[in-house]
């Protein structure tokens, strides 16, 4: 399908506290997106935490943070998550890390020696191994994560899948996949592995790739758990051999953003670049969503428009990564490297809202 590039419906002003320590890169960084009725709910690159926002005239405020070291005991002090992704089913909210390994950046400051062994260097933030979900529960108008809370008659915790400070029982499966384990220790830039979106559906859990791309498609992990000891551990189907499933779509090339899926189970992805390049940022949808099976190879993803086109901008800006249904079905894309033109005054940012007629 030919990309159609489609104007925004309107916009959608966030505000954030004027005083919030890490604001410039909270309105500059934001990653991954989500609606629960009246709240929005952000996750930004530079740090280990889930930002709360609530539904104003012109857009969501009311900003609320909540640390992920409240709920958890994360492997690394004041270490940033690269969280990626969020997702709700409830009663929880997901999240995910990148689960990826990073190359260091050249200082153009630098003498050559040292940036040639920045661009040698590769670093593992521990705290990006974390998947897991918390306790979302409507108090009083608002959503609240909580690390412990009663629902219809049962105690529900906040919990986390198994794994160490360098790895996850899913990543150490995938060290030994046909198709992935050459890429699992390249950084996420380079086409390694990466993760940028998820979404649950039922007991089917929905992991999707922004790295590797194979030979133009894009990959989606699927996974079930069960609880052991509060912790998430992976499940195998019934008759595969596999902890979890893959799915391959053809998405011309690029990676997956974000995921979303409907209450009908219709797939909706966000695509883009795998590498740090400008180019189109397409919204595709999967009819249906994807086949119940060990795995899958969509050739005909539906094309719906482009959000973005980075060569129409300055390099490296307005990226889109967020994506979130509104109630009444229109569609926030929120950016990461917004244009100056987005940001209101010193807290704010306008982010994007599309119809899908």
């Amino acid at each position: 399908m030919k990309a159609r590039q489609k104007e925004p419906q309107k916009t959608c002003l966030l505000e954030f506290q004027e005083n919030y320590e890490n604001l410039e890169y909270l309105r500059s960084e934001i990653s991954s997106c989500l609606i629960t009725e009246d709240n929005l709910w952000l996750s930004y690159d530079e740090d280990a935490g889930i930002e709360r926002l609530s539904k104003t005239e012109k857009g969501y405020g009311g900003h609320k943070h909540y640390e992920l070291s409240d709920f958890f005991d994360l492997p690394e002090e004041n270490g940033e998550v690269d969280m990626e992704a969020l997702a709700y089913a409830e009663p929880y909210l997901w999240f995910c890390g990148s689960m990826s390994l990073k190359r260091d950046s050249p200082s153009p400051d630098d003498s050559l020696e040292e940036q040639l062994e920045d661009l040698a260097d590769i670093a593992i933030d521990k705290n990006r191994f974390s998947l897991g979900c918390i306790p979302c529960i409507k108090k009083n108008g608002n959503f609240e994560l909580l690390k412990e809370a009663e629902y219809k008659g049962e105690t529900i915790k906040a919990r986390m899948l198994r794994g160490g400070t360098k790895s996850t029982e899913l990543h150490n499966a995938l060290v030994y996949d046909e198709h992935l384990h050459k890429f699992m220790e390249i950084p996420c830039k380079d086409n390694g592995f990466d993760i940028e979106g998820l979404a649950v559906y039922g007991h089917r859990l929905f992991i999707g790739l922004r790295g590797p791309v194979l030979n133009g498609f894009a990959v989606i992990l699927e996974i079930s758990f069960k609880t052991v000891d509060n912790e998430l551990i992976l499940e195998r189907k019934p008759a595969e051999d596999k902890l979890y499933r893959k799915h391959f779509l053809d998405l011309h090339g690029t990676g997956i953003r974000e995921l979303n899926i409907t209450k009908n189970g219709d797939l909706y992805l966000l695509a883009g670049p795998t590498m740090d390049l400008d180019g189109t940022i397409s919204i595709y949808k999967i009819e249906g969503g994807l086949k119940d099976e060990y795995s899958s190879v969509v050739h005909n993803p539906t094309r719906l428009f482009d959000v973005a086109r980075g060569a129409e901008l300055e390099h490296g800006q307005d990226k889109a990564e967020g994506m979130a249904f509104l109630p009444d079905g229109s569609l926030l894309i929120t950016y990461d490297s917004p244009v100056p033109e987005r940001l209101e005054g010193k807290n704010g940012v306008w982010m994007d809202l599309y119809a899908l007629d």
